[in-house]
This record gives C-alpha cells, sequence and structure tokens, in this order.
C-alpha cells in the first residue's frame, strides 16, 4: 500500500465521529461541517488504505472488520496527538491543564467540590468539565478514554482502575411521612416485600445492590419507577408513588415531607471512590489532582 497525502489528523477526527455519531448527518451536526466534506474524508481514507472502512449494504452504517480495527488505531492516535500539549506543559512545568470528571448521581457533591475548590485556588489555569451519570457509564467513559477521572462505587476491578476512597457510608430507606412504616425506629427489608420501589436506573450500581438486598430478603422489588436524578425520587416519594432506598447524605438533603427509617437485615454500606484507567496516560494536572485529592484526604 503507497502512502498518499489524504490521510492526517482531520480525516481520522472526521471518521471516529462518523461512527461515534452513528452516521454522517449526525457527525456534520456535530462538527459544524458540510457532509460532503465529511463524505469525501472517509472516500480518501478508504482510497488511502485500499479497503472498505463500512459495510455500505447495511441500512445503518456498520464497521467492516477492517474499519473496527482502523476505529481502535484512529481513537488511540488521537489521544496521543491530544496529549502532545499536555506533555509539553508539563516539561515545561506550567500548571496549566483541562481535567475531564465523572461524577456519580448518587452523591453528595459537598466534599468533593471543596476540594476541587481549594485545588483550583492553587491552580487557577486548570479547568473543568463535570459530567454527571451512573457508576457504569462512568466506567466505560475511562475504559474509552472519554473522562480523565470519574467518581463511583467500589470496589472497581483492580486490574483495570486505580482507586482511592472517597467516603463510606449507610443507605437508609426514605418513605412518605404518612407511609404506615414512617414512624417505625427500624425496618427489616423483608417488610419491603409489597412495596413499589423508585430506583435509580439500570446504569446504577446502587440500583444492583438493593436488589440484591430485596432478593437476599427473599423476594423481588416491585419497581413503579426508575431515575436517574434523586431529586426526582424525592417528589414521587412525596408523591406517594412509591419508597427508595437513598446513601444517608442524599436522605439528609430531602425535606420535611419524607421520613428517614434505618433498614436492618440488609448490606447498607455504600462507597464511593475516585477511579482513574490504569494504562492511561494522565495529562500533568490530571496527576497533580491526583496527588492534591490523596492528601486531602489523608488530613481527614
Amino acid at each position: 500500500m503507497q502512502r498518499s497525502e489524504y490521510m492526517d489528523i482531520k480525516h481520522m477526527k472526521y471518521f471516529v465521529e462518523v461512527v461515534d455519531q452513528k452516521g454522517m448527518t449526525n457527525a456534520s451536526k456535530h462538527l459544524f461541517i458540510a457532509q460532503p466534506t465529511i463524505s469525501k474524508a472517509i472516500k480518501d481514507l478508504e482510497q488511502e488504505l485500499d479497503m472498505t472502512l463500512f459495510d455500505r449494504s447495511k441500512r445503518q452504517l456498520v464497521l467492516t472488520d477492517a474499519g473496527s480495527i482502523f476505529y481502535k488505531k484512529c481513537k488511540e492516535i488521537l489521544t496521543l496527538y491530544n496529549d502532545v500539549p499536555k506533555e509539553i506543559n508539563s516539561l515545561l512545568g506550567l500548571e496549566t491543564g483541562h481535567i475531564s470528571i465523572g461524577l456519580s448521581a448518587v452523591m453528595n457533591m459537598n466534599q468533593f467540590i471543596n476540594i476541587l475548590g481549594e485545588f483550583h485556588q492553587k491552580y487557577p489555569n486548570v479547568t473543568y468539565s463535570l459530567v454527571e451519570n451512573g457508576g457504569k457509564m462512568i466506567e466505560t467513559q475511562l475504559i474509552n478514554d472519554e473522562i480523565d477521572i470519574g467518581i463511583t462505587t467500589l470496589p472497581v476491578d483492580q486490574s483495570i482502575f486505580h482507586s482511592v476512597t472517597l467516603y463510606q457510608e449507610d443507605l437508609k430507606l426514605v418513605l412518605n411521612k404518612e407511609h404506615h412504616l414512617a414512624n417505625e425506629a427500624h425496618v427489616d427489608m423483608s417488610m419491603l416485600k409489597d412495596e413499589d420501589f423508585i430506583l435509580f436506573n439500570e446504569d446504577f450500581y446502587l440500583n444492583d445492590k438493593i436488589i440484591e438486598n430485596a432478593k437476599n430478603a427473599g423476594f423481588v422489588p416491585n419497581m413503579a419507577s426508575q431515575i436517574s436524578q434523586w431529586n426526582v425520587i424525592e417528589n414521587l416519594v412525596i408523591n406517594q408513588l412509591g419508597i427508595s432506598i437513598l446513601p444517608a447524605t442524599i436522605a439528609q438533603l430531602l425535606n420535611d415531607d419524607v421520613k428517614i427509617v434505618h433498614l436492618e437485615n440488609a448490606h447498607t454500606t455504600w462507597e464511593l471512590g475516585v477511579v482513574w484507567k490504569k494504562d492511561k496516560r494522565l495529562s500533568h494536572a490530571t496527576n497533580k489532582w491526583i496527588e492534591f485529592l490523596k492528601e486531602r484526604l489523608s488530613e481527614e
């Protein structure tokens, strides 16, 4: 295969975006580039590689085997390319950079944001993007190099991730104040078998933990609703659509129309941690942030 002038970083970016956006139309909108320009870039790549990257016999855009391999390599090359300024800044000792952080929707942000604020005071030229998701999606984003750091439920797969514990707490039963169990000091998990549960969606490890506890108590929970925001769960409980189980720090933020009750005969320990990918080359700013976080947590 002879090399030509066609292949460059821009063409690779277009190709990756077409795959990620599942089509040229969406990629064109996302990149603010005319669709014929993207289409020509793909054809140029295929001409240089002398192979087809997409199976055009399908109704939807599907990668060929060669296309799948090329996609993976493009992602690796683009990651290295994007890391060049970070590496240069690191060599020059410049305290600049950007950190992309995936936040769990099942957490009290106060401790983490306070530490982030202290870090920002020390390194004001570092910028951040904060994206809220469930723990499973955060792990996927870390694996795909879409974020630098994630906050998710521990433990995680130690062969893939490094982690440091942020905090540990108990899970609490959340009831409408008029619920027949609302005045109980303790409620056994088995007493909830006939209740309607309002839980987070399947992307959240908390959902798995509650279902596991219910099964250990001899029942499968009846799902009245699955949500991705704890404040929506609060409103549903207030309006008597069901009960929920939430971490203690989240439960403490709820208003007086709900009652918080201790759960018995359930594995209620809930641990959150800061996680990052083992084989990822972290930016200078990200490494500084992890060092700073570890120091602050050791002081508490």
